[in-house]
Formats: C-alpha cells, sequence, structure tokens
C-alpha cells in the first residue's frame, strides 16, 4: 500500500501551512482553560449582583459582597495566565501540525527499562540507547554503545545489519563495516538564524526535514520530494521523568514513516532526531548559569541551524 497525501492550500507539499495567526497553528490550548476559569469569574460575578436584592446602592448582601472579592482577586491573575499560555501557543505553535499524512507503517523507539539495583555511575560494555519497533515488530531494531579500546562508539543494529554511527558539526552517518556509508544526515544551511533543512538520503530513499527556531516542538514533519509528509512525535518526557534523570529522561520518538524502509533507516532515522532534539537544548541552554562558562558548542550551534566560524570539526561518535 502507498500513502499519498492531499494539499489544503497553495499547493505547498503535505498541505502546507497555515495561516500565521490561524488556531490551528498553536501549540497547544492549555489557554482555553484560564479563558474558561476567567469566563466562569465573570459568570458568577453577574450572578452576585443579580442576586443581591438590596434597595440601596452597592452590594450589600454577605455572600454577593463575598463572590465580588474573590473574581476581583482571581481576575487579574486568570487574564495574565491567559495572556501568557496565548502567546506562548504562539510562539511554540507547530507549523506542520495541518498536514495530511502518509499512513505507512507504524515506528516507536523506547530507552530500556532500568535495571532494579543497576548502579548508575557503573558503565555497562554494551548499553542499549533505543529499542525501535517496526510496524508493531517489538525491537525489530536498536541502537546500542559498546565500549571499545579507546573509548565507546555506538551502532544501528537490525537484524544482521550493524552500522556503526558517527557524527559531525551538521552531519550523521551510519556506516557498513566495509566502509559504505548507509545512511546520512546532512544540514542545509536556511536564511535566517536557527534555521535549516536537513536532507535524509536512508539507502537511496531521500526525505527532508525543516528546522526553524529553538522553540521545542512536540513534532517533526519528514517531506519526500512529491510531497508526500511523515508526521513523528518527538515523545518529549514528562517533567516528572525530566527529574528523574537518566533513562527516564530519554526521548521516545513515535510516529509513521514509509512502509519501505528497513528496520535499520527506521532507527536511524530516530536516532536522528534524538540527536536533534539534545542539540538544540543544548543550544537553548546557552547563557543558563551553570552553561555560562563553557560558551557556546560549535556542533551544537550547527545542528540548531546557525553555523559558527568556519573551524574544522573530524566526525566522532554519534554522541547527543
Amino acid at each position: 500500500m502507498t500513502a499519498t497525501t492531499t494539499t489544503r492550500d497553495g499547493g505547498l507539499p503535505g498541505g502546507g501551512p497555515a495561516p500565521r495567526w490561524s488556531p490551528r497553528r498553536l501549540g497547544h490550548h492549555r489557554y482555553l482553560g484560564w479563558a474558561g476559569a476567567l469566563l466562569l469569574a465573570a459568570v458568577a460575578m453577574g450572578i452576585a449582583i443579580a442576586l443581591d436584592t438590596s434597595p440601596g446602592p452597592g452590594l450589600t448582601d454577605g455572600g454577593a459582597l463575598t463572590v465580588m472579592v474573590v473574581v476581583c482577586l482571581t481576575a487579574p491573575v486568570l487574564v495574565w495566565m491567559t495572556v501568557h499560555e496565548v502567546v506562548t501557543a504562539v510562539r511554540r505553535r507547530v507549523r506542520d501540525d495541518v498536514r495530511v499524512y502518509g499512513t505507512g507503517q507504524a515506528v516507536r523507539g523506547a530507552a530500556p527499562a532500568s535495571v532494579p539495583g543497576e548502579l548508575s555511575w557503573q558503565r555497562a560494555p554494551e548499553e542499549v540507547l533505543l529499542h525501535v519497533d517496526v510496524d508493531h515488530v517489538p525491537d525489530a531494531a536498536r541502537v546500542v554503545e559498546r565500549a571499545v579500546r579507546h573509548g565507546r562508539h555506538r551502532y544501528v543494529e537490525g537484524g544482521d545489519e550493524v552500522l556503526r554511527l558517527q557524527s559531525g558539526r551538521g552531519t550523521l552517518t551510519a556506516t557498513e563495516r566495509g566502509g559504505r556509508i548507509r545512511h546520512r544526515a546532512t544540514r542545509v544551511a536556511r536564511p535566517g538564524r536557527y534555521r535549516a533543512r536537513w536532507d535524509v538520503d536512508l539507502d537511496g530513499r531521500r526525505l527532508s526535514c525543516e528546522v526553524g527556531g529553538l522553540p521545542p516542538v512536540p513534532r517533526r514533519t519528514l517531506l519526500e520530494p512529491d510531497g508526500t509528509a511523515w508526521l513523528v512525535h518527538t515523545g518529549t518526557p514528562s517533567l516528572l521523568d525530566q527529574l528523574r534523570g537518566g533513562r527516564a529522561a530519554r526521548l521516545r520518538p513515535h510516529g509513521r514513516l514509509p512502509e519501505d524502509l528497513d528496520p535499520d533507516a527506521v532507527a536511524f532515522c530516530l536516532w536522528l532526531f534524538c540527536e536533534l532534539e539534545a542539540h538544540l537544548d543544548r543550544t537553548r541552554r546557552y547563557g543558563q548559569e551553570h552553561d555560562a562558562p563553557r560558551g557556546p558548542e560549535p556542533v551544537a550551534d550547527a545542528w540548531a541551524g546557525h553555523p559558527p566560524a568556519d573551524v574544522h570539526v573530524p566526525m566522532q561518535e554519534a554522541r547527543p
């Protein structure tokens, strides 16, 4: 089965973005809760005024007066939170959330479960970083890290395929044992600060992904040359998992990809999103107190779409 997409406006690939101020482009809708609370406060105020039957001016009924005081105290907070949530939603809006996506095959990446009694400071000779389920086949591929003589290398394993992962400044490759590059992702600079396009070559299958700005987004879209769109959620961990750290704080990407992609290509694609989000997170943390002495990282800056000075950075082991 071959999945296709339709367009919604302007003939743009995959449906294209909605107008700049369309509600469909807002990143979340928490502002509706605060706006609803503000509306309920206004209704409560109206009821309190209507129930006050005193002939004199002003509110003299004790219950109505209490309601008015509570509403007057909470209304500024509700107004501020509503405006704050709307502004935040506009800034974090997803530009591609109104596309019509291909169905393809379901893919999911997950970090391995914690082992009871395992010591977090002891690194095993081989550690699984990401389990990848492809079309409901559990553990069809995985990303592993192995200790070698001069450090630790990362690999993509899919069936009998074992591909070594290496990354540079805006490049991620998966190489076979013979040295042939099987999968490659390359950043292409776009006009503007922190804007880029990632061209992904998955053993001859070409996809692209647009990256614009530093605010975190809950999903990424891969586009084929003919406009077919594929949606992958980044799987951002919850606040509790982020506080727990370690394996619990790792991303869990999941979504839909073309059916003809092999498990190792799917794993490479999901790991690209993990690397991308990790580098974007490092760039977002510039200026924070604990990162100030270290300053910007050229590799993270390049991955985020803002090339630093032209300094050669050799390929190294893929490590977010």
